[in-house]
Parts: C-alpha cells; sequence; structure tokens
C-alpha cells in the first residue's frame, strides 16, 4: 500500500547485507528495493515518507570513535551524542530532528551538544520526590531500618532498594528479613524463576513488599505501584541514578507519585555531587526522619547482623557438606564423618562463643521486634528532625 508505515529493526537490516552480500549503505536503498518489487507495475508516485527512532538511550555518552569522527567531519547536518551515533549506525542522512523527552530545557541537536556552555539538566518526572540522608558507612543499615519502619513513604507500598553489588544485596536482604520484613532478592546471578518471584511481590499497590536489588533492576521494568526507591549505595553514574529513580513515579495523573531516597556516605561525596548538579540542588530535601528513633533502630540492627553473620557460617558449612557427600556418591566412596566441617559449634572456643552470643542475640531481637520503638530524648544521631535540633528552633 503506497505510504504505508514499515518497521525496519537494525539487525534485519544487518541480516540482509550479510545474507545477499549487497554493500547496502543506506535504509533508503532497502526500503526503495522493497517498494519497487510490490509496486513494478503501478505508475503510482512515491510517497514522501518520514522515519522514525526511538531510543531510551539518550542520555548516554557516545563513544570516543563517533566524537572524533564528528569533529573532523564540516558535515554540520550530522547529529551530535548516543542518538547521533545510533542514526550514523543505521545509516540515516539528510535532515533530521530529535525530540528529547528527559531534559528539561530546550537544546538543538548539533556539534557543541556536550561543550560546558550547552549543559541541560535531566528532566525528572513530576510528582517523584527526591530526599538525602548524610550518614557513615556504618550507620546505613540503621538509617535504612528506620525510614522502612517509621515514615510514612517507606512504610507505605512496594519498595526497591538498589546497591552496587551482589554481596551487598545478599547482605543487606538477610539483615531485613532477620528483622521481620517482607523482602525478596534480585540479581543477576538469580534463576528466571527467582526473579519472576521477585517481581510479582511488586505487582500488588495495596501490599508491602521489600526487593533488595542491583542495577539488574533498573532498567526495563514498568510497574506503576512501586512507591519508593532507596539508594542504598550511591549510583557510579548519573544515568544510573536517573534509571533508578524512574523506577517510581511512572504513568500520569494525580497518581503518579512517588519518593526516592539516596543513603550518602562521605567516600560517595564525588558520586552525589554529581548527581547534585545533573538534576539540581534544590530537587533534594532533607529526608523527614526523626533521629530520636535511630538509637533502637541500631540496637535492632545490630542484633540481626551478628544472628545473620553466624547463620552465613552455618549454611556455608552445610552446603561444603551436602557438595562433599554427593561427590563422595557419585565416586562410590564412603564419607568418614571427620572430614566434614561441624560449623561454630565444632569449633575452637571463640566459634562456640560466637554461637552463643548470636543465640542470645536471637532472643533479645524478638522481644524487641515484639514491642514499638521508643524515642530517646538524647542520643547521638542528629537528623533535621531530633529533639535537638528542634528545641533549638523553637528557642531562637
Amino acid at each position: 500500500v503506497p505510504g504505508e508505515a514499515r518497521v525496519l529493526m537494525l539487525d534485519d537490516i544487518l541480516a540482509a547485507q550479510t545474507k545477499n552480500n549487497k554493500a547496502i549503505t543506506t535504509t533508503k536503498k532497502i526500503s526503495d528495493e522493497i517498494y519497487e518489487s510490490e509496486n513494478e507495475n503501478s505508475d503510482t508516485a512515491l510517497v514522501h515518507r518520514q522515519t522514525f527512532i526511538f531510543s531510551a538511550t539518550l542520555t548516554l555518552d557516545p563513544s570516543k570513535t563517533y566524537v572524533k569522527k564528528i569533529r573532523k567531519s564540516k558535515n554540520f547536518d550530522l547529529p551530535s551524542g548516543a542518538i547521533g551515533e545510533i542514526l550514523s549506525k543505521a545509516h540515516v542522512y539528510g535532515k533530521t530532528k530529535v525530540v528529547d523527552l528527559t531534559s528539561s530545557k530546550k537544546s538543538d541537536i548539533g556539534m557543541n551538544e556536550h561543550s560546558p556552555k550547552n549543559i541541560k539538566r535531566s528532566k525528572l518526572p513530576p510528582g517523584l520526590k527526591l530526599h538525602m540522608i548524610e550518614c557513615t558507612q556504618k550507620h546505613k543499615d540503621s538509617y535504612l531500618y528506620a525510614y522502612l519502619v517509621t515514615t510514612t513513604q517507606g512504610a507505605s507500598g512496594p519498595s526497591l532498594i538498589f546497591c552496587n553489588s551482589i554481596a551487598s544485596v545478599k547482605r543487606v536482604g538477610s539483615m531485613l528479613k532477620m528483622l521481620q520484613l517482607p523482602v525478596k532478592m534480585l540479581h543477576a546471578k538469580m534463576s528466571q524463576k527467582a526473579r519472576l518471584t521477585a517481581l510479582e511481590t511488586l505487582q500488588s499497590g495495596k501490599e508491602r513488599a521489600i526487593v533488595v536489588c542491583t542495577d539488574v533492576a533498573a532498567r526495563g521494568l514498568d510497574i506503576p505501584n512501586i512507591t519508593t526507591i532507596v539508594h542504598y549505595d550511591v549510583a557510579r553514574i548519573v544515568g544510573t541514578f536517573i534509571h533508578r529513580a524512574g523506577r517510581t513515579a511512572r504513568g500520569m495523573g494525580e497518581g503518579a507519585v512517588g519518593t526516592s531516597m539516596s543513603l550518602v556516605a562521605p567516600a560517595e561525596d564525588k558520586q552525589q555531587k554529581a548527581i547534585i548538579e545533573e538534576v539540581g540542588k534544590e530537587s533534594f530535601s532533607p529526608a523527614n526522619l526523626d533521629g530520636r528513633l535511630l538509637t533502637e533502630a541500631q540496637q535492632r540492627v545490630n542484633l540481626a547482623e551478628k544472628v545473620v553473620s553466624c547463620d552465613d557460617i552455618e549454611s556455608k558449612a552445610k552446603r561444603n557438606n551436602t557438595w562433599f557427600y554427593e561427590a563422595a556418591k557419585e565416586a562410590g566412596l564412603e564419607v568418614d564423618d571427620n572430614m566434614l566441617e561441624e560449623g561454630l559449634a565444632g569449633g575452637d572456643r571463640r566459634d562456640r562463643q560466637k554461637l552463643r552470643e548470636a543465640n542470645k542475640a536471637r532472643d533479645q531481637l524478638q522481644i524487641l521486634l515484639s514491642r514499638p520503638m521508643i524515642k530517646q530524648r538524647f542520643g547521638k544521631f542528629i537528623t533535621p528532625n531530633s529533639a535537638t535540633i528542634s528545641n533549638h528552633m523553637s528557642s531562637s
């Protein structure tokens, strides 16, 4: 049909070039061949057609090779940036118009797009609120637990907690589980079935669900029910932060709201400053967290971490013994019990002491979790909502 819209994938174009062994250099030649083969006996004039390319990677930087190419070229019709590189690989030339929905500032896609004079801030959803808590790495767990339990934003609806490594996901996830929160974990080394199970917990916006994950969940998820994003580890690059925060406040209208909260340690100041420069300092506000609750939060977290540490050692010993039994069975050998690991119970005096302390900590934690958190009148944790600052502000 003359003028009918067609979709051509870049992979199909490259496959056609390889299969037919033809030096087809432009998508225009391919589309003309398709059109001519279907309209050999038609006298209808060619219909002017527009080509649209949609990409979710406009915020990415182009490769160094493309940057050098565009600097040397005198053809100012060549666009720059990642979208320009995509158009170049697809052999799309001529007049190009780029509509960038990731920026709140209008700018022409040209040679100077990445120059310091033409810096543009990334556009975040209007219903997204950004919060930040500056703390030490040691106290991140306490702030995270207090935020998830005592604040309206953290305690309502499904939440995503992003970490920069799988080891951090496992540690934080196990700690929150020990604190009796509904937690699932999601990372690249999990099976597909386990990943889908974790994602299914986020589907219902009415139920409380927490998923601790790596950046494998920062892209490609369209779950409108997520209400809170927590950056346990600050994103290494700005683009990752944008994608993480974009998991909430999705859609349009009054219901498209969400919260993004960053825990920033001193070693992460450089990455956080880059993010603030990109989205604007005015976008971040202090988290609504009462510092008087953090002392008891720290106590519960310390007990949970002590229990999780011992459980990890015991689990590792059981896995090693299971592997040893299976290997011996396949080889047709008998297993000597003296060759098996006994865990902490069979260790030296320090290991047995550590096990006794973990069991005691488990009992203490159960008692603390059975009662509400108590506000401390004085404590070492200072936040904008702490008693010390509130009293100072009221007296002034």
